[in-house]
């Protein structure tokens, strides 16, 4: 008998301790793997989630506090709100054939400079943090599951560092002929953000090409020069002696990709001494074009006679512009390898 009864209270002992089971797991080690974090101001980027370390899904995330490591104080500018530019819907390159049919796509509201994404615990900034001084800081978040929750004080140290404004740049010019055909030449490169007086300069060259500046864009501004620092044309070609000097590049009849075949609906604006392009999200080129490769480079050229050289000059473009803002790109053609220097002959 007392044997049956310790057996019954064993087996009710387990049964009891079998209800207490707590459903899910959360680990603590749950952490973000880039860390620290840098960021550029005013480009848009998004963090991995959390590493939830086979934490019990999902995980909700909640910011508690950011800080200045420098003062150790609560840095209230992280909380404040931007206009920001975003997509209502994806680009369809079938239909959208049109600059109006991809602006109605777009559309610019308030939104957060900074938040962390409730589910996952994603980090996400915006073009606010143009505003926000640069440094580091630290984040606290609040992390829960079914199982629980927890804090993770310094979850993420985040390092906002200057404007970046743009990627790969890089480029290269050719003397084709049936001699001299891959000279691979480098030119000169260099760009710089329009403010001030320039860009009251630049407004004025827009309204006598026919445009109105758009202070919600970003804009290109590309300009190939001589040696000498003459700009070659690019307005199209209407007449032997004028225009038309840079063009979209064909081999062998085949078009070679160029901005224009790489976003179709793209709008370009051409003059006697720049490409201009606006683009109402950065990055810039946005390729979208079923058939347009995967690099960025750009082809154009420069006709025969509009150089000294009596040859096509073929130019190479490639860049990516990482945020909003009016940028000029120059590429000077300096040397041109054993032929001597290259001179812009045609003058307005």
């Amino acid at each position: 008998m007392k044997k049956e009864i310790l057996l019954f209270g064993l087996l009710a002992a387990g049964i009891a301790a079998c209800d207490q089971i707590e459903e899910g797991y959360l680990s603590t080690n749950v952490h973000y793997a880039q860390n620290p974090l840098e960021v550029s101001q005013g480009t848009v980027m998004f963090s991995e989630a959390l590493a939830a370390d086979n934490s019990t899904s999902p995980l909700r995330v909640e910011l508690l506090d950011i800080r200045d490591v420098r003062t150790g104080q609560h840095a209230a500018s992280w909380y404040g709100e931007s206009e920001v530019s975003f997509w209502l819907d994806e680009i369809n390159s079938a239909t959208d054939t049109t600059w109006e049919q991809v602006l109605a796509k777009y559309s610019r509201k308030p939104y957060p400079i900074f938040q962390v994404n409730p589910v996952g615990g994603r980090l996400e900034f915006t073009e606010g943090t143009s505003e926000i001084p640069l440094g580091e800081y630290e984040i606290d978040v609040k992390v829960s599951n079914v199982r629980g929750s927890m804090i993770l004080k310094n979850a993420c140290t985040i390092i906002l560092g200057e404007k970046a404004n743009f990627f790969g740049v890089a480029g290269a010019y050719d003397l084709w002929n049936t001699s001299n055909s891959d000279t691979r030449l480098d030119p000169k490169i260099d760009y710089r953000e329009l403010e001030g007086s320039d860009l009251d300069a630049f407004k004025a060259t827009l309204s006598a090409a026919g445009e109105t500046y758009d202070p919600d864009y970003g804009y290109m501004i590309l300009k190939v020069l001589d040696n000498y620092g003459n700009a070659f044309d690019w307005t199209p070609s209407t007449d032997p002696i004028s225009g038309g000097e840079i063009r979209q590049r064909n081999s062998s009849g085949v078009e070679q990709r160029n901005y224009e075949r790489r976003s179709p609906w793209q709008k370009m604006i051409y003059t006697d001494d720049a490409l201009i392009a606006p683009f109402p999200m950065a990055p810039f080129p946005l390729i979208n074009a079923p058939d347009a490769p995967s690099d960025e480079i750009a082809y154009y050229r420069i006709v025969p006679t509009a150089t000294n050289k009596g040859v096509d000059i073929w130019l190479r473009f490639s860049w990516e512009i990482l945020r909003k803002g009016v940028f000029e790109v120059t590429y000077q053609l300096l040397g041109a390898d054993d032929t001597g220097l290259v001179e812009r002959l045609r003058r307005r």
